[in-house]
């Protein structure tokens, strides 16, 4: 059986997917909402659903919580079947979560992660590349170059794992000797099937994480909440290419700038997509030139924030 603390166990319990239980797993703002009144979930195992609605105040919520907790002994076996087919389960309250996510998603935040590879990859300085599936030539050689450029910087690649710029950016990271990690949206147990990607997590370079079931099909609601863990695991984000008002690359960017989750920047240089001057009147900040890989930074941008970003200004 898994080596937990109660604490990690039950916040597993209270929002895994691997085992399918009459009831419904807490969703993220539920299960931040219960953190914020039970400081540690673990106290919460053996408990009846009596005594759990007098904590929560909830009856419902509390049969609910009560009904998932007492399926631990079940859990436990699913739990090592995914650690031996090379997944890990990484919740809210474990070391190797990564804090930032709370920091900046706040109740938006995944509580838990399915993880191949090394989690504290994704606690290093990280620039996240995206754009469409569908990239041109130019667009492809942007991607790329970013990617060795941040490397040679010493930041990490973070992307979606996708066709197109994500896999482009993420392949040019681990030739030019750094490390990505990819947030997956469908199917974490076929996007480790890849031999490159396989090789990379052996040799402690590559991370793949996903908030969702390992074997879960495409969504775009899916993709759309692993944009956000993007941006939020990034430093900055290089948007490579986005069409106007479509797509998820367009949706993240606007969605982030939106929030403020992290500074968004967009490819204005030769090639650019139709898109991206269209992002960057909402607030992203012009690329034209990958040779410095930022642009100066922006005047309502304070000199602190600058530095933070790690790229040179």
């Amino acid at each position: 059986m898994s080596d937990r603390s109660d604490a990690s166990m039950a916040a597993l319990l209270l929002t895994q997917r691997l085992l399918d239980l009459d009831a419904a797993p807490l969703k993220a703002s539920e299960y931040w909402r219960l953190l914020d009144t039970v400081e540690d979930p673990g106290a919460l195992l053996g408990a009846s659903a009596e005594e759990i609605a007098a904590v929560v105040g909830d009856a419902g919520l509390a049969e609910r919580i009560a009904a998932r907790l007492e399926a631990a002994t079940s859990f436990a076996f699913a739990l090592d079947d995914a650690q031996q087919s090379g997944i890990r389960l990484v919740a809210s309250v474990d070391a190797d979560y990564p804090a930032v996510l709370r920091d900046r998603l706040g109740a938006g935040a995944p509580p838990l992660l399915h993880v191949v590879g090394d989690p504290r990859l994704l606690h290093g300085a990280l620039l996240g590349i995206l754009g469409s599936r569908s990239i041109d030539e130019a667009g492809a050689e942007v991607a790329k170059e970013a990617a060795r450029l941040a490397v040679k910087d010493g930041l990490g690649i973070v992307s979606g794992a996708a066709k197109g710029v994500d896999q482009l950016a993420m392949a040019a990271g681990l030739d030019a000797g750094g490390v990505v990690c990819g947030v997956v949206a469908d199917s974490l147990v076929r996007a480790t099937k890849d031999p490159e990607i396989r090789r990379a997590v052996g040799d402690g370079l590559a991370c793949l994480c996903s908030p969702y079931k390992p074997t879960a099909g495409f969504s775009a609601a899916n993709a759309m909440g692993r944009n956000k863990i993007i941006y939020a695991l990034s430093e900055a984000t290089q948007v490579v290419a986005t069409d106007v008002d479509k797509g998820g690359t367009w949706a993240g960017a606007t969605e982030a700038l939106r929030q403020r989750i992290a500074p968004v920047l967009v490819w204005t240089g030769d090639g650019a997509a139709s898109g991206n001057a269209a992002l960057v009147e909402k607030g992203a900040m012009p690329v034209a030139s990958l040779d410095g890989l930022l642009p100066p930074p922006q005047p309502e941008q304070r000199e602190d924030e600058a530095t933070q970003l790690g790229l040179g200004l």
